[in-house]
């Protein structure tokens, strides 16, 4: 999460502005230990807040929820109406009695969390005639990179070539795993990246897409295989989607690879 708030490809350049918006909790009673980090909160000023916390310390949940909606009144202080929401796991019983305790209210399933098991075969999917699947070198092909990525997501038509560079130095980022789906005119017509975290061998989908003038030919699931394919050799502990879309086509898509599916739903505060 981290890593991609500094190195994603989309959306504006990091600053170090940003840093403040993002907290370490810390217990007293633990300093210098490995437990001393107890929780990480993250707040975002149009209301998207995060709160990452330990098992044991749970019962401090209100009062970081609390907090962060102070901070969101702050930010938002010149604005009619504030708004704060949180993203919450379907399992998560106990953030969502809190936060109902609190005034929010439930608007329903915004994404899902998805786990593949590592045991389960990948399908072999076949291309249409003269589509090829290769890594993508971002910074050379930039433009095509560029067009079909924003072809999907709206918010990557601010990327640049910078931002492109900066994105394939990420510690997840490893060239072999993104990938795109070439067109036998040589545009790009699908995509995925394959992250790999360095510390916990967990690996993510993360982004996929098809461009709109391709769809319905199997190359959403044929990209995702191939990605999964070459993953294999670098023995990852996990394979996630972690905000997987709700959509009708991606729900199709990542069932059809054998991902499990979990609701995040969106609860949201109003002022």
């Amino acid at each position: 999460m981290f890593e991609n708030m500094w190195r994603g490809p989309c959306g504006p350049e990091y600053v170090d502005e940003e840093d403040e918006q993002v907290k370490i909790w810390e217990d007293d009673e633990k300093k210098d230990s490995a437990n001393q980090i107890v929780a990480v909160t993250i707040i975002k000023p149009e209301g998207d807040c995060r709160i990452l916390i330990h098992p044991e310390y749970r019962h401090l949940e209100r009062e970081l929820v609390l907090w962060l909606e102070e901070q969101i009144k702050n930010y938002q202080k010149d604005q009619d109406k504030k708004l704060v929401f949180f993203c919450v796991n379907d399992w998560d019983l106990y953030r969502q009695e809190l936060l109902q305790e609190l005034g929010y209210e439930d608007k329903g399933p915004a994404e899902h969390e998805r786990i593949r098991p590592l045991s389960l075969p990948i399908p072999e999917v076949v291309l249409p005639e003269g589509y090829v699947i290769r890594d993508v070198d971002v910074e050379t092909e930039f433009e095509k990179y560029h067009s079909v990525l924003s072809s999907v997501f709206r918010h990557c038509a601010v990327m640049t070539r910078y931002l492109a560079k900066n994105y394939s130095e990420a510690e997840f980022y490893n060239k072999e795993l993104d990938l795109v789906v070439v067109t036998p005119d040589g545009n790009f017509a699908a995509f995925t990246t394959v992250r790999i975290d360095p510390v916990s061998r967990f690996a993510e989908l993360e982004p996929v897409g098809v461009h709109p003038d391709h769809r319905r030919k199997g190359l959403g699931k044929a990209i995702c295989c191939e990605g999964l394919r070459r993953l294999q050799k670098y023995d990852p502990q996990s394979v996630t989607i972690i905000g997987a879309a709700a959509t009708e086509a991606a729900t199709k898509l990542y069932d059809s690879l054998g991902f499990s599916r979990t609701s995040i739903h969106y609860w949201e505060k109003r002022w």
